[in-house]
């Protein structure tokens, strides 16, 4: 095997990752210290690239046909989507292990899908304003407007603070069950002393949100202490950023 790996990223204007599921694969990669660099790709070019090369669509039903997290392997094989990417580096880079077979991980993937669900719209105009650039900017706001049938300011009062919060409630609750109970030992991770890609994807949220919105991420931090020392304990996998 020869050749670099490229993770394809969302594009920000720092050129620093920021978006929830291409920090799954980024932390993953950092894990395993692979040698990878970043293509940083904007919104509007994610499909035409990835049609370009070759690559399916995603399943019918997902939230977009072409996304990002993309990897391109030094073979030059293409794999989209975050799960299907951590089973492809697990299969080639074996150690160390991201120990996919645990069940916390599929646990952890729909709970992190949750919480994105319940905090993210109160924060996307600060996503526009803060981290996006051109054409990004401008597909992002049209597009996302057209899914939710209403400005980005009006989804953000509508679905924002307490409403968002108290919406994720329950799963923050099964998040802290999740880092609290049925360890093997008194480990930060979800399988005690043991990193899995539970904790990454779990991490990936807590990071996104970091970047994105700075009182929520405090106020997310303050909800069990299992979270900040979780973060903290990966903080050493989400240094490299670019």
């Amino acid at each position: 095997m020869s050749g670099t790996l490229i993770l394809y990223d969302l594009a920000s204007r720092h050129n620093t990752a920021w978006a929830p599921n291409p920090w799954k694969t980024r932390i993953a990669l950092n894990f395993k210290r692979i040698e990878y660099k970043t293509e940083w790709v904007e919104y509007p070019d994610l499909a035409p690239k990835f049609k370009a090369v070759g690559i399916p669509p995603n399943d019918p039903g997902a939230f977009a046909d072409y996304s990002s997290p993309t990897v391109r392997f030094p073979d030059g094989t293409y794999v989209m989507d975050s799960v299907r990417i951590a089973k492809k580096l697990e299969e080639i880079f074996a150690e160390p292990s991201l120990h996919l077979n645990s069940s916390a991980s599929v646990e952890a993937d729909e709970l992190a899908h949750l919480l994105t669900m319940a905090l993210l719209p109160g924060v996307m105009p600060s996503v526009v304003n803060d981290i996006l650039q051109e054409p990004s900017k401008s597909w992002f706001v049209e597009d996302r407007e057209k899914r939710f049938g209403m400005t980005l300011e009006q989804l953000a009062q509508m679905a924002g603070g307490e409403p968002g919060w108290q919406k994720a409630e329950p799963t923050l609750q099964k998040v802290k069950e999740l880092l609290n109970d049925g360890k093997k030992d008194d480990g930060p991770f979800v399988l005690g002393k043991t990193p899995s890609y539970s904790d990454l994807i779990i991490v990936a949220f807590f990071e996104c949100i970091r970047r994105v919105s700075k009182d929520d991420y405090e106020r997310l931090m303050r909800y069990d202490n299992s979270f900040g020392a979780l973060h903290e304990a990966c903080k050493q996998w989400t240094e490299k950023d670019d």
